[in-house]
């Protein structure tokens, strides 16, 4: 054979020759008659030769463990692997390599390869290593431990906060499914985006996460883009329409992160330039319930919405729908999102009552009565709710039997008009609402319609414009819309009729009692103990919060006020909130802040000006404050009037609801509080208010008490069906990540301090109570990271990086503490076998593995460590809490007396490991093997 080959083989690397056979190299010259390569020879203990290159070939053989080592140093090494097969290629010896840690096998030119000693032959071999070992070994583990327990749960990267254990737990509950199709439906307040940024840095470390799409109301936008930066580091998202347009398909290519509303994307036009985006590797649907497709006999009934997402399930590899309310008491539109999840369980869906255990692999659902803290302290303070009743007197009462008339008068008219009565009876339910909220809306609402009566406007609703899609500003487009009413009268002496209105309203508004229950009562009693007290106040209406603003300002000074509402952009809003929460005292939100915002750091107190007819805006009012990280218990007032006959009915209403959701949240006898959140805001999706108070106009108290509590059973019915289904979703469950080695914070600050002390980095100094430590780092050191500076501020606190500028946050997203990692996860770094002195609480050997898993198409879909403990005579543990606690420890003594069958030990290990990949291996999870990275002996 031609001999061509001219690649330098490096030491360590395996040779054949025809005479002597297989060697080691140990060593490469170049002379004047080329290179020369002394071996040391497999058969003879000290025969060591020099041979040219020319006469040797490849020595691997399969089973060998190798490192490949790369030509120049601008490329990046392979890492470790096992050879599979050898082959020669025009005179060129090729090795079939497979390195576990990338999940792929590669031919590679023999010369490239060094032989190594791997985990399974030093353990068997007693190759323990010298004094340094048993720190190098913990080190070693601790360093795959936090890395894979990122990777399964997203915990440990750049955060804001410290994620509480059922966010954890749901995260690493979808990764160790074998899929991403899920529906998150956990409660209002308990964390959906903390829990959706967690699962994209888990996927972003594995490589999961190259091209994302989040679809989320077009308030949201911003938001979602802002948190995914500051929250979690995850600044390459771009909003679409807003920081980035589409010409041409090609220019998607520049836009792998995209956030989009989902009101923009349904567009014809936008629909299409999406659509000719590449694949995604995930879509997230933020408000999923608002996806609507409705069953009507056989056939269905789309909307825009839901065809957007149902055109997007053929461009992605996954979907993840989030909800906290995907039900509402609509089966066919429940397992509409469902099936967009898993097209192919069509059949099994469609039959969810029969089979409703396929939940537990589609819906994981987490309960506010369910949720603890770190320490298993429910993180819900509870939630006061208190009615505060605002006296009538007859100037009030006039001007409410005349508005009364005025409703019935237009309301009549509406109904003999049919259809295109329509309109007329949008503004009477508009105008009903106006003045439930407050004597200032509704006389600029009669105001404005007398002028366009005396004008003669022509402008004319068109009964499509009362539907808003985004729900949040629906009271703002109901105020806004009924401004443009026919410039002719509704029925015949209206405009008479407004003249009495506006008079009556006009002496109402001299001494209005509800503005003055607030202003002078309600808000000085909230500020009585504490004078600096925050207080976030809901609307309706923006004419409302101009009047409640004018009145707070008069009483307690120019600028104590903060508004958000729907006209505002996502900037000026965020402007508010800032100002509320650092020197503001009172903040005035339209139901543009219903969502979106959230004010619990700083604010535990709320007030409702008005009541929303539909209580699900309620809840979402209250879920502003009441929430994770709230720390006191949250207090909401609501404001009504008893006489008026609208305000009566919400307040029966709401009476009966609690009445009902107290009796289904008593459990032996004794009241759940947190259990009575859920089933509020579950019978909040239920009940159809809005239609009730529509009718209660012309039926009068009597009959609307009767719809009321026919109402009310149907609720009470659809919510017991609604959390019996629910029952079988997926939740938080304590004990399924127990069998794992839990890593803490307490392993990462022990991981850093000992490899600090192996490189010699200096801890200076250490400050704030401990949680800033001081560091100085070698000379060498600072061009292997890239940096200049030797002195650097790092922290382990989240809170406390968030408030120093330039002090680094040691978590996996830094590039200090990326590099510990990098140098304990290295051959190089050793500690892959040892023996410890370990006193009384470890007696055996410990063997750390990687058990792998794979999807159909061979790419790796999921990785755990697994340290399992052998002991003679006993039963194996699995991650015991004893050596998760031993991990933390820094001071280690070496071994150099070992008695026990390490040969032995270790193939016990692997046949525990290898079931154990069995027992977790599904149609999802298809097994890749078992690979050890580090093992122990402790005596």
């Amino acid at each position: 054979m031609k001999n061509n080959r001219k690649i330098k083989p490096v030491v360590g690397c395996w040779v054949k020759h025809s005479i002597r056979g297989a060697g080691l190299v140990i060593g490469v010259k170049d002379g004047l008659n080329g290179i020369t390569l002394k071996v040391a020879w497999k058969n003879t203990e000290f025969d060591r030769t020099d041979v040219p290159l020319s006469s040797v070939s490849s020595g691997f053989m399969p089973g060998m463990e190798v490192q490949h080592k790369p030509a120049s140093k601008a490329d990046k090494s392979l890492g470790e692997g096992l050879v599979l097969k050898t082959r020669s290629v025009a005179g060129f010896d090729q090795v079939l390599v497979h390195f576990s840690e990338l999940g792929a096998s590669r031919w590679l030119p023999f010369e490239r390869l060094a032989w190594i000693k791997g985990v399974k032959h030093r353990f068997s071999k007693r190759d323990f290593g010298d004094e340094t070992s048993p720190e190098k070994f913990r080190l070693k583990v601790l360093a795959h431990a936090i890395e894979n327990w990122n990777e399964n749960t997203g915990s440990l990267s750049r955060l804001d906060i410290d994620p509480l254990p059922h966010q954890v737990h749901l995260v690493h509950h979808i990764l160790a499914s074998g899929h991403l199709n899920w529906l998150i439906a956990d409660d209002v307040g308990l964390g959906k985006t903390i829990e959706t940024g967690m699962l994209l840095k888990a996927l972003e470390q594995r490589g999961q996460a190259d091209r994302v799409l989040l679809i989320t109301p077009a308030g949201l936008t911003a938001q979602w883009k802002e948190e995914l930066h500051h929250k979690f580091g995850l600044s390459d998202f771009r909003v679409y329409g807003d920081n980035f347009q589409i010409e041409e398909e090609r220019e998607w290519g520049m836009y792998k992160h995209v956030i989009g509303s989902i009101d923009r994307f349904k567009e014809e036009r936008h629909l299409e330039k999406l659509l000719r985006a590449e694949h995604w590797d995930l879509v997230i649907f933020d408000e999923a319930h608002r996806l609507s497709r409705r069953q009507y006999g056989l056939k269905y009934d789309v909307s825009n919405r839901f065809q957007l997402a149902n055109l997007l399930r053929s461009k992605t590899k996954a979907m993840v729908l989030l909800s906290a309310t995907p039900h509402q008491g609509k089966s066919d539109k429940f397992q509409s999102l469902l099936m967009l999840l898993d097209p192919e369980r069509k059949s099994e869906i469609e039959t969810l009552a029969l089979n409703p255990e396929i939940l537990s692999e589609m819906m994981i659902r987490n309960n506010k009565s369910d949720v603890t803290d770190l320490a298993g302290n429910f993180i819900f303070k509870g939630k006061t709710t208190k009615a505060i009743k605002v006296p009538y007197d007859n100037v009030m009462r006039a001007f409410d039997d005349s508005l009364q008339s005025y409703l019935r008068k237009g309301y009549l008219t509406a109904s003999e008009l049919g259809q295109t009565g329509n309109a007329i009876g949008f503004v009477m339910t508009v105008y009903r609402k106006l003045a439930a909220s407050s004597a200032k809306a509704i006389n600029k609402a009669l105001k404005n319609r007398k002028r366009r009566l005396i004008e003669e406007s022509v402008a004319i609703i068109d009964s499509e414009d009362f539907f808003v899609e985004d729900e949040r500003f629906y009271g703002e487009s109901e105020e806004l819309l009924s401004q443009n009413g026919k410039a002719k009268e509704f029925f015949a002496g209206e405009l008479e009729q407004l003249d009495i209105l506006i008079a009556e309203s006009e002496e109402v508004l001299k001494n209005d009692l509800k503005i003055k229950q607030f202003a002078d009562t309600l808000i000085p009693n909230i500020l009585a103990k504490n004078p600096n007290e925050k207080v976030l106040i809901f609307t309706e209406y923006k004419s409302t919060q101009e009047y409640i603003k004018h009145a707070l300002e008069n009483q307690f000074g120019i600028g104590c006020v903060d508004l958000i509402n729907g006209s505002m952009k996502h900037q000026d809003r965020r402007v508010s909130i800032n100002n509320f929460e650092s020197g503001g005292q009172f903040l005035i939100s339209t139901e543009a802040g219903g969502e979106g915002i959230n004010l619990q750091d700083k604010c535990h107190i709320m007030v409702n000006y008005d009541l929303p007819w539909n209580p699900m805006r309620l809840v979402q009012r209250i879920g502003r404050l009441y929430r994770y990280g709230q720390k006191n218990r949250v207090v909401v007032f609501n404001l009504y009037s008893p006489e008026s006959m609208d305000d009566q009915i919400m307040e029966l209403m709401q009476e009966r609801i609690e009445q009902v959701v107290g009796d289904l949240a008593t459990v032996s006898g004794e009241y759940n509080e947190r259990l009575g959140d859920e089933i509020l805001g579950e019978f909040a999706d239920l009940i159809d208010v809005e239609g009730i108070l529509s009718d209660s106009i012309g039926e009068g108290i009597t009959r609307t008490t009767e719809r009321i509590e026919d109402a009310l059973q149907k609720a009470k019915n659809a919510a017991s069906m609604q959390r019996e289904l629910f029952e079988h979703a997926a939740g938080f469950n304590p004990n399924e990540a127990k069998e794992e080695l839990n890593i803490t914070s307490e392993h990462v600050k022990s991981f850093a301090k000992g490899m600090f002390i192996y490189l010699g980095i200096e801890i200076v100094e250490k400050t704030h109570k401990d949680l800033v430590w001081h560091i100085k780092i070698p000379e060498d050191l600072t061009i292997e990271l890239g940096v200049r500076k030797t002195r650097w501020e790092v922290t382990f606190d989240r809170k406390l990086h968030a408030k120093r500028e330039n002090c680094e946050m040691m978590d996996l997203d830094n590039f200090i503490f990326k590099f510990l990692l990098n140098k304990a996860k290295s051959y190089e770094f050793g500690g892959l076998s040892t023996a410890i002195v370990n006193g009384e609480s470890l007696n055996g050997a410990l063997v750390c593995s990687y058990l792998r898993w794979q999807n159909a198409t061979g790419i790796r879909q999921r990785q755990e460590l697994v340290a399992a403990y052998i002991e003679q005579n006993k039963k194996p543990l699995i991650n015991s809490q004893v050596f998760s606690d031993w991990l933390k420890s820094e001071s280690i003594s070496h071994s150099s007396d070992i008695t026990f069958d390490t040969k032995a030990l270790f193939e016990q290990s692997e046949k525990v490991s290898s079931d154990l990949l069995e027992s977790k291996s599904n149609s999802l999870l298809h097994p890749d093997g078992v690979y050890p990275l580090a093992a122990a002996v402790f005596e």
